[in-house]
Protein backbone atom coordinates (compact mmCIF):
# COMPACT_ATOMS: atom_id res chain seq x y z
CA UNK A 1 0.00 0.00 0.00
CA UNK A 2 1.24 3.35 -1.50
CA UNK A 3 2.12 6.05 1.87
CA UNK A 4 -0.31 8.55 0.49
CA UNK A 5 -3.10 5.67 0.11
CA UNK A 6 -2.26 5.02 4.41
CA UNK A 7 -2.44 9.14 4.77
CA UNK A 8 -5.63 9.07 3.35
CA UNK A 9 -6.93 6.23 5.40
CA UNK A 10 -5.96 8.06 8.58
CA UNK A 11 -7.54 11.14 7.75
CA UNK A 12 -10.65 10.03 6.42
CA UNK A 13 -10.64 7.73 9.36
CA UNK A 14 -10.08 10.18 11.98
CA UNK A 15 -12.85 12.79 10.32
CA UNK A 16 -15.66 10.12 10.77
CA UNK A 17 -14.57 9.79 14.13
CA UNK A 18 -13.96 14.02 14.87
CA UNK A 19 -17.62 14.41 13.35
CA UNK A 20 -18.67 11.28 15.51
CA UNK A 21 -17.31 12.67 19.04
CA UNK A 22 -15.70 15.50 20.86
CA UNK A 23 -12.20 16.00 19.67
CA UNK A 24 -10.59 15.46 23.10
CA UNK A 25 -12.63 11.98 23.14
CA UNK A 26 -11.26 10.76 20.27
CA UNK A 27 -8.08 8.77 20.65
CA UNK A 28 -5.05 7.86 18.17
CA UNK A 29 -5.12 4.63 18.69
CA UNK A 30 -8.96 3.94 17.66
CA UNK A 31 -7.67 6.31 14.70
CA UNK A 32 -5.14 3.82 13.78
CA UNK A 33 -7.62 0.98 14.34
CA UNK A 34 -9.98 2.64 12.24
CA UNK A 35 -7.98 2.88 9.39
CA UNK A 36 -6.64 -0.41 9.89
CA UNK A 37 -3.16 1.06 10.05
CA UNK A 38 -0.18 1.06 12.11
CA UNK A 39 -0.49 3.37 15.43
CA UNK A 40 3.26 5.00 14.40
CA UNK A 41 1.86 6.38 10.92
CA UNK A 42 0.18 8.68 12.67
CA UNK A 43 3.34 10.60 14.18
CA UNK A 44 4.81 9.83 10.92
CA UNK A 45 2.73 11.58 8.80
CA UNK A 46 1.23 14.20 11.34
CA UNK A 47 3.17 14.83 14.42
CA UNK A 48 0.62 14.17 16.45
CA UNK A 49 -3.32 14.30 16.83
CA UNK A 50 -3.49 18.08 16.91
CA UNK A 51 -1.63 17.57 13.17
CA UNK A 52 -3.87 14.77 12.02
CA UNK A 53 -6.73 17.01 12.91
CA UNK A 54 -5.78 20.23 11.29
CA UNK A 55 -5.02 17.80 7.59
CA UNK A 56 -9.10 16.10 8.65
CA UNK A 57 -10.11 20.03 8.57
CA UNK A 58 -7.34 21.06 5.02
CA UNK A 59 -8.84 17.95 3.70
CA UNK A 60 -12.50 19.44 4.09
CA UNK A 61 -11.43 22.74 3.08
CA UNK A 62 -9.95 21.53 -0.29
CA UNK A 63 -12.61 19.36 -1.50
CA UNK A 64 -15.22 22.32 -1.01
CA UNK A 65 -13.23 24.55 -2.83
CA UNK A 66 -13.32 22.15 -5.84
CA UNK A 67 -17.41 22.77 -5.38
CA UNK A 68 -17.00 26.41 -5.26
CA UNK A 69 -15.00 26.35 -8.84
CA UNK A 70 -17.06 23.91 -10.44
CA UNK A 71 -19.10 27.14 -12.53
CA UNK A 72 -21.95 26.35 -15.01
CA UNK A 73 -20.66 27.69 -18.45
CA UNK A 74 -22.46 30.64 -20.74
CA UNK A 75 -24.23 31.09 -17.29
CA UNK A 76 -25.09 34.97 -16.24
CA UNK A 77 -23.53 36.71 -12.95
CA UNK A 78 -26.87 35.77 -10.91
CA UNK A 79 -27.12 32.35 -12.45
CA UNK A 80 -23.30 31.46 -11.30
CA UNK A 81 -24.26 33.19 -8.03
CA UNK A 82 -27.04 30.34 -7.47
CA UNK A 83 -25.78 27.86 -8.63
CA UNK A 84 -22.99 28.01 -6.80
CA UNK A 85 -24.88 28.13 -3.26
CA UNK A 86 -27.17 25.62 -3.97
CA UNK A 87 -23.76 23.57 -4.60
CA UNK A 88 -22.56 24.70 -1.61
CA UNK A 89 -25.71 23.97 0.33
CA UNK A 90 -25.83 20.54 -0.73
CA UNK A 91 -22.19 20.05 0.43
CA UNK A 92 -23.03 21.48 4.00
CA UNK A 93 -25.54 18.69 3.64
CA UNK A 94 -23.26 15.92 3.29
CA UNK A 95 -21.08 17.01 5.58
CA UNK A 96 -23.02 18.55 8.02
CA UNK A 97 -21.99 16.93 11.39
CA UNK A 98 -19.03 17.79 10.42
CA UNK A 99 -19.39 21.57 9.72
CA UNK A 100 -21.58 21.88 12.85
CA UNK A 101 -18.85 20.36 14.79
CA UNK A 102 -16.17 23.01 13.66
CA UNK A 103 -18.46 26.29 13.73
CA UNK A 104 -20.55 25.44 16.77
CA UNK A 105 -17.68 22.58 18.47
CA UNK A 106 -14.94 24.04 21.19
CA UNK A 107 -12.37 23.62 18.17
CA UNK A 108 -13.95 26.17 16.25
CA UNK A 109 -12.18 28.76 18.26
CA UNK A 110 -8.41 26.72 17.54
CA UNK A 111 -6.61 29.61 15.94
CA UNK A 112 -5.55 26.99 13.58
CA UNK A 113 -8.59 25.93 12.45
CA UNK A 114 -9.99 29.69 12.44
CA UNK A 115 -6.94 30.41 10.29
CA UNK A 116 -8.19 27.39 8.01
CA UNK A 117 -12.25 28.65 7.82
CA UNK A 118 -11.21 32.35 7.31
CA UNK A 119 -8.66 31.34 4.51
CA UNK A 120 -11.61 29.61 2.57
CA UNK A 121 -14.28 31.93 3.91
CA UNK A 122 -12.45 34.60 2.46
CA UNK A 123 -11.10 32.93 -0.79
CA UNK A 124 -15.33 32.12 -1.61
CA UNK A 125 -15.50 35.80 -1.02
CA UNK A 126 -12.73 37.09 -3.14
CA UNK A 127 -13.94 34.55 -6.19
CA UNK A 128 -17.40 36.33 -6.26
CA UNK A 129 -15.58 39.50 -6.54
CA UNK A 130 -13.43 38.51 -9.33
CA UNK A 131 -16.74 37.36 -11.06
CA UNK A 132 -17.99 40.60 -10.27
CA UNK A 133 -15.07 42.78 -11.80
CA UNK A 134 -13.62 44.17 -8.80
CA UNK A 135 -10.10 44.94 -8.80
CA UNK A 136 -7.63 44.74 -5.76
CA UNK A 137 -7.14 45.68 -3.36
CA UNK A 138 -10.70 45.31 -2.05
CA UNK A 139 -11.73 48.77 -0.55
CA UNK A 140 -12.11 48.68 3.57
CA UNK A 141 -16.18 49.03 2.85
CA UNK A 142 -16.39 45.97 0.31
CA UNK A 143 -14.24 43.48 2.40
CA UNK A 144 -16.99 44.46 5.61
CA UNK A 145 -19.45 44.13 3.68
CA UNK A 146 -18.03 40.60 2.17
CA UNK A 147 -17.29 38.87 5.37
CA UNK A 148 -20.37 40.19 6.85
CA UNK A 149 -22.31 38.45 4.21
CA UNK A 150 -20.20 34.97 4.29
CA UNK A 151 -21.05 34.98 8.17
CA UNK A 152 -24.72 35.66 7.48
CA UNK A 153 -24.56 32.18 4.51
CA UNK A 154 -23.11 30.03 7.87
CA UNK A 155 -25.94 31.08 9.82
CA UNK A 156 -28.19 30.18 6.76
CA UNK A 157 -26.84 27.05 6.34
CA UNK A 158 -26.37 26.43 9.95
CA UNK A 159 -30.34 27.07 10.37
CA UNK A 160 -30.88 24.70 7.36
CA UNK A 161 -28.77 22.35 8.25
CA UNK A 162 -31.33 22.12 11.96
CA UNK A 163 -34.61 22.48 10.67
CA UNK A 164 -34.49 21.49 6.81
CA UNK A 165 -37.64 23.42 6.01
CA UNK A 166 -36.52 25.63 2.91
CA UNK A 167 -35.56 24.36 -0.16
CA UNK A 168 -31.70 23.97 -1.74
CA UNK A 169 -33.11 26.94 -4.56
CA UNK A 170 -35.40 28.97 -2.34
CA UNK A 171 -32.08 29.37 0.24
CA UNK A 172 -29.99 30.16 -2.51
CA UNK A 173 -32.45 33.11 -3.83
CA UNK A 174 -32.63 34.33 -0.59
CA UNK A 175 -28.66 34.74 0.14
CA UNK A 176 -28.09 35.78 -3.77
CA UNK A 177 -30.87 38.96 -2.93
CA UNK A 178 -29.22 39.69 0.45
CA UNK A 179 -25.94 39.55 -1.20
CA UNK A 180 -27.42 41.77 -3.77
CA UNK A 181 -28.43 44.09 -1.30
CA UNK A 182 -25.49 44.42 0.91
CA UNK A 183 -23.60 45.40 -2.11
CA UNK A 184 -25.90 47.80 -2.89
CA UNK A 185 -25.57 49.40 0.80
CA UNK A 186 -21.38 49.09 0.24
CA UNK A 187 -22.04 51.25 -3.14
CA UNK A 188 -24.11 53.49 -1.70
CA UNK A 189 -21.66 53.62 1.20
CA UNK A 190 -18.56 54.36 -1.05
CA UNK A 191 -19.70 54.62 -4.63
CA UNK A 192 -15.67 53.52 -5.51
CA UNK A 193 -15.79 50.01 -4.74
CA UNK A 194 -15.01 49.13 -8.15
CA UNK A 195 -18.97 47.39 -8.48
CA UNK A 196 -21.28 48.46 -11.21
CA UNK A 197 -25.06 48.88 -10.36
CA UNK A 198 -26.31 47.28 -12.92
CA UNK A 199 -24.29 43.53 -12.37
CA UNK A 200 -25.49 44.05 -8.36
CA UNK A 201 -28.98 43.53 -9.92
CA UNK A 202 -28.25 40.87 -11.60
CA UNK A 203 -27.30 38.84 -8.45
CA UNK A 204 -30.75 38.85 -7.19
CA UNK A 205 -32.84 38.65 -10.13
Amino acid sequence: MARADRRQMLIDAAAELFTDRPYDEVTTTEIAKRAGVAYGLIAHHFGNKRGLYLATIRAAADRLRVVHEAEPEGATPGEQLRDALVRHIAFMEENAEGFLAVMRGGNGSDPEVRAIVEDLRWQGARRLLDALGVPDPVRPVLRTTMRGWVGYLDEVVIDHLRHRDVPRDRLAALAAGTLAGALRAARAADPDVGLDAEVIGLLGA
